[in-house]
């Protein structure tokens, strides 16, 4: 007897690859399982090409650090000397007090055994200490939401390397966000103190991420949970450091992963897309826009960017605006730029910021 689309329902009961249950009379108890990829095969037409794509990527996403590889830099490759908190590698942040520091992308060579997985590129920060209790040099990423491995044990690992001899801190921090009335950020949590030599070594950092019970989180959803590594403080900074110090050097970093248990696996390496596509829910770039759509009445003329995945939050926005053009419409997918009459709509060195 010949089964027909009617007859399929999706069964419940798991098994290796998805399967389609139909009607078979010569079938043991009438039943019969047919796998998508057979069917796909053998009936051009009746299954859709979305049921049988294989996915980009089949890992679980165990870590929780976007561009731990150091894959995507958006904003450049380099940073020259300055303090403050400036932006350069995707997902990451340089910040300093008094002390100032460069960043720059640098390249594995072809082949080395020194790190695993044959990676591009490390992070550098090479910082000038500046004396002063208060001040500092550090480099941290931000992973969305507080609630992130919150009351679980995780394990941070990565490799690292100085110029020579010398120590970096690694802290983690809760922070609850704004908007209302959020719980005071929790810092000093899990320090570690940490000796570095001139060679590649491989680091871990098991840490009690402290529970959430009894706190209250932002409203304005910018919560988040951090991992700092610190290369040069002063004394006011003892507590988030161990008492750390004050130095100056070159620091690298590569393939930084923060998972949930007690013991660090192997680094996961996504795909390039998937990993670009996280990072830009925080931070895309385009090069210009230019174009125009006029009104009926020939008043305005306008434009709208669709972003390459939804954002984080309603980004901010910075260019350099063509004449008659101004600040656009922004929303969490797309954005509506504008021109006035005569002008068409131009922009240039256009970046949406939706950092945490």
């Amino acid at each position: 007897m010949a089964s027909t689309l009617g007859d399929f329902t999706l069964s419940a009961v798991a098994a290796p690859d998805d399967f389609i249950v139909g009607y078979d009379e010569a079938a043991l108890n009438g039943e019969r399982r047919w796998t998508v990829s057979t069917i796909a095969n053998a009936v051009s037409g009746i299954i859709t090409p979305a049921l049988v794509e294989t996915p980009a990527f089949t890992g679980t996403f165990k870590n929780k650090i976007i561009n731990g590889n150091f894959d995507i830099w958006q904003r450049g490759t380099s940073l020259g000397s300055g303090t403050g908190v400036r932006y350069l590698a995707d997902r990451f942040v340089n910040s300093s007090n008094g002390s100032t520091y460069t960043v720059s992308r640098q390249s594995f060579s072809n082949g080395q055994a020194d790190v695993p997985n044959n990676p591009s590129y490390f992070h550098r920060t090479v910082v000038s200490s500046v004396a002063g209790n208060g001040n500092s040099a550090n480099f941290a990423t931000t992973i969305e939401s507080v609630k992130n491995l919150a009351g679980k044990t995780a394990t941070l690992s990565f490799y690292a390397k100085a110029d020579s001899n010398k120590s970096v801190s690694v802290e983690f921090q809760q922070f609850f966000g704004t908007g209302g009335s959020p719980s005071s950020q929790v810092t000093g949590i899990g320090v570690q103190k940490l000796n570095l030599t001139s060679s590649w070594q491989n680091f871990t950092v098991t840490v009690n991420i402290p529970s959430i019970a009894g706190k209250t989180i932002g409203t304005n959803n910018n919560d988040y949970l951090a991992v700092a590594f610190w290369f040069d403080a002063g004394s006011n900074w003892n507590s988030n450091t161990n008492s750390l110090g004050q130095q100056s050097g070159t620091f690298d970093i590569a393939q930084v992963q923060l998972e949930e248990g007690s013991v660090a696996t192997p680094f996961e390496n996504r795909p390039i897309g998937t990993e670009l596509a996280l990072c830009q829910r925080y931070y895309f770039s385009l090069a210009s826009i230019s174009g125009s759509r006029w009104d009926g009445a020939g008043s305005y003329s306008d434009f709208t960017i669709v972003y390459p995945v939804p954002m984080r939050s309603i980004p901010t926005v910075s260019a350099t605006f063509g004449a008659g053009n101004s600040v656009p419409t922004v929303l969490y997918d797309s954005a509506i730029f504008r021109a006035t009459a005569g002008n068409h709509v131009s922009a240039q060195n256009v970046n949406f910021l939706a950092e945490l």
